[in-house]
């Protein structure tokens, strides 16, 4: 068997194969078998037809694509794997020499794992690092945060009764800051409203310090992406296209509306859409690659036990989620997480 690897463009690598005569007629029964699987023929029952007599009864061109198909199935993983190359993504394969008592000949385009660049991301994390925010939680955000508690209590309640109400007159209410002791114990198990003020303070702290990291983080994925060389896999793009125009569906069902009345308001196809998204998509490509790359060299990855716990519980959550993708998620969830305690502790 004869391979030629060429290195193309964009991480993609070309590889022209020849499978021997011999070696390509060995499949013939094979071809055979499955394609009687599908023809009838009066006199037998389906998948009975002998094989001399499903072969004259077959497209000869058809039986030769059918044996290409096996061949190239079976011996593509091993091509791959005897050449060492890192293949992402499904192949481009193109039939370039197909004939009775010829070898079989074709070329495959794959899209393969690209080399990272990386800068000295220890060294940009560190910088990052020292843009932790002091969080304080002011008298007057701690307000502001009650009257919009109260108005979404009030809201829900509303709801709740059925009652029909003008969402913009609604709107337009003002609430005060003003609490007595019996409305926070309706909040939960709290003495007074002094106590509920602590924990709503603490409350109100920590999500600012998780936006405050949440926001962190991202400076430093960006920066470390400015310095990083890599020819992202055009597949790799239009998997994150997919991804985030399947996210965008999702939520606009959530929101009761349905995709083709959203089209039509945006006045776009959906392939405008995905066209917009490809510059987002091509950065979360680079950002996962980058990610990956960390991992690798700082030999990063979270505790299997852990993974297979957190695995368990959101399948106890979610009871129809697929085992193997909860998995996958679960693993790729912690491992990001590895890496980003990893990067916050460079000083």
């Amino acid at each position: 068997m004869k391979n030629t690897i060429k290195k193309l463009a964009k991480s993609e690598t070309q590889i022209d194969v020849v499978i021997p005569a011999d070696v390509f007629e060995s499949y013939r029964a094979k071809a055979l078998s499955r394609a009687g699987e599908h023809v009838e023929i009066p006199g037998f029952r389906k998948g009975k037809v002998p094989a001399n007599i499903l072969e004259k009864e077959l497209n000869p061109m058809m039986l030769l694509e059918e044996m290409a198909d096996i061949a190239i199935n079976e011996h593509f993983p091993k091509i791959l794997k005897d050449e060492k190359i890192d293949a992402i993504g499904r192949p481009s394969i193109t039939l370039t020499k197909i004939a009775k008592d010829n070898d079989l000949e074709f070329t495959a385009v794959v899209a393969t794992l690209p080399e990272v660049k990386l800068p000295e991301y220890k060294k940009i994390a560190s910088v990052e690092n020292k843009t932790v925010a002091d969080v304080t939680v002011t008298d007057a955000e701690l307000d502001e945060a009650i009257k919009e508690l109260k108005k979404a209590r009030k809201h829900n309640e509303i709801h709740q009764s059925g009652e029909k109400h003008d969402h913009a007159e609604f709107e337009k209410l003002e609430f005060d800051a003003t609490l007595d002791d019996e409305y926070v114990k309706l909040l939960g198990e709290f003495e007074n409203v002094d106590a509920f003020k602590v924990k709503f303070r603490e409350n109100i702290k920590a999500e600012k310090i998780a936006r405050d990291l949440e926001k962190r983080r991202i400076a430093t994925l960006e920066k470390i992406a400015e310095a990083t060389t890599i020819e992202i896999p055009q597949v790799l793009i239009e998997n994150e296209a997919e991804n985030l125009i399947n996210r965008l569906k999702a939520d606009i069902a959530q929101a009761g509306i349905p995709f083709e009345e959203y089209l039509k308001h945006v006045q776009k196809s959906e392939a405008d859409i995905q066209k917009d998204l490809l510059p987002d998509a091509e950065k979360r490509a680079k950002t996962e690659l980058i990610m990956m790359e960390i991992a690798k060299a700082e030999k990063l990855e979270p505790k299997a036990e852990e993974v297979e716990n957190e695995t368990k519980r959101l399948i106890q959550t979610y009871q129809d989620a697929d085992p193997l993708r909860a998995r996958m998620y679960v693993a790729h969830m912690m491992l990001n997480e590895e890496i980003f305690k990893f990067l916050e502790a460079q000083q």
